[in-house]
C-alpha cells in the first residue's frame, strides 16, 4: 500500500502534466473520503489531471487538494489529525456547535501546523465546484471556485462539508447553506447538464450494494429546520433520491457512459473516524481500487 505524503510536496503535480478532457466528481462521506484520498492520490501519481473536478462535502475538500496537485495531503491530514477532537468529533460539536473545525482546517493547518502553498490551487489549470445545499430552495448551490482562496471561498467549502444536526449555518452571499449531501450527494449531472467535459470519472464513497435508509430523525429536522419547509422535504426523501442516483451510475458505467470506481466490499469507517490505522487502510482500500481499474480507465481515456 503507498503511505499517505507529508503536506510538503516540492511541486504540484499538475505542473508535470496536461489538464484532460474529464470531468472528476466525488461523493462525501465525511471519513470515509479515505476511499477518496486514495483514488485521487493514484490519479495524480499517473498524470490523470481532470480539467473539471465537482465534489460534495468531503469530496470537496478531496477536490481542493488534488485540484492543487498536492499528492498526500488529504490523507496525511485526516490521518495526523483524527485523533484530536478539535479536529471532527461529537465533542467539538458539544463545545463549538459544528463537527467539523473549519478554522483548524483551513487556518491553523495550513498556516501554521502544516504549511500549504495556497498558489498550487490558486494557479492550477484545473477547476473546482463545491456542492452544499441551500436550505431555502430545498435545492443545491453549485460554486465554482475561480478566484483566490479567501474567505468567501473558504465560506463555500465550510458549508459543503457542515454536516446537517451537527453543524451551524453557513450563511454566505445572502445564503444560508449547509452539507451539499442532502441534496446531491453525486453530482454527476452537473457537468452532464452543463455538457462540460465528455467524460466523467465518478468516485463513490460506498459499495454497490449499499442502500440509505429512511432518516430516523425527522422530528429533530423539524424542530431545527422548521424555517425551510424545502429543506425538510429534502432530507426526508434523501433515500429515495440517494438510491437511485446509486442505479442510475451503474447503468450508466455498465453503458460505457462513465467510469466508476468504488468501494468493493461494505465500508465499515465512520463518518466520524478516530483510528487511523482504520483510515490508512481505507485509503489503501481506494488506491488499490484505482489500480485494479487502471487498464479499463486508459482505454475509456483512450490515454
Amino acid at each position: 500500500m503507498t503511505q499517505p505524503l507529508p503536506p510538503t510536496q516540492p511541486r504540484a503535480a499538475w505542473r508535470d502534466a496536461s489538464p484532460l478532457p474529464l470531468s472528476l466528481v466525488l461523493e462525501g462521506g465525511g471519513m470515509r473520503g479515505l476511499f477518496t484520498a486514495g483514488v485521487c492520490d493514484f490519479l495524480l501519481e499517473h498524470g490523470v489531471c481532470a480539467a473539471q473536478v465537482i465534489g460534495t462535502s468531503a469530496g470537496a475538500l478531496n477536490g481542493f487538494n488534488y485540484v492543487a496537485g498536492a499528492i498526500g495531503r488529504t490523507a496525511f491530514l485526516n490521518v495526523k489529525y483524527c485523533t484530536d477532537w478539535h479536529y471532527l468529533s461529537m465533542r467539538n460539536f458539544a463545545v463549538t456547535g459544528d463537527a467539523f473545525n473549519a478554522h483548524m482546517l483551513f487556518h491553523e493547518i495550513p498556516e501554521r501546523l502544516d504549511p500549504f502553498d495556497f498558489a498550487d490551487f490558486e494557479e492550477s489549470p484545473l477547476s473546482l465546484t463545491t456542492v452544499a445545499s441551500d436550505l431555502e430552495r430545498g435545492d443545491a448551490d453549485y460554486h465554482e471556485h475561480t478566484g483566490p482562496v479567501d474567505e468567501r471561498a473558504i465560506a463555500y467549502l465550510t458549508a459543503s462539508a457542515s454536516m446537517p444536526f451537527v453543524s451551524h449555518i453557513v450563511s454566505v452571499d445572502g445564503k444560508k447553506l449547509l452539507d451539499g449531501g442532502t441534496c446531491d450527494s453525486v453530482p454527476f449531472l452537473y457537468h452532464r447538464l452543463k455538457a462540460v467535459e465528455p467524460k466523467q470519472v465518478v468516485v463513490l464513497t460506498r459499495d454497490a450494494t449499499y442502500v440509505k435508509k429512511k432518516l430516523k430523525l425527522s422530528a429533530l429536522a423539524q424542530r431545527l429546520y422548521g424555517d425551510y419547509p424545502r429543506y425538510i422535504d429534502r432530507l426526508e426523501h434523501r433515500h429515495f433520491e440517494y438510491n437511485l442516483c446509486y442505479r442510475r451510475l451503474h447503468e450508466l458505467d455498465a453503458a460505457g457512459k462513465l467510469f466508476l470506481i468504488e468501494p468493493d466490499a461494505p465500508v465499515t469507517v465512520q463518518a466520524m473516524e478516530h483510528d487511523p490505522n482504520a483510515l490508512l487502510d481505507l485509503y489503501g482500500q481506494g488506491y488499490g481500487a484505482a489500480l485494479s481499474r487502471w487498464e479499463d480507465l486508459q482505454r475509456y481515456l483512450e490515454l
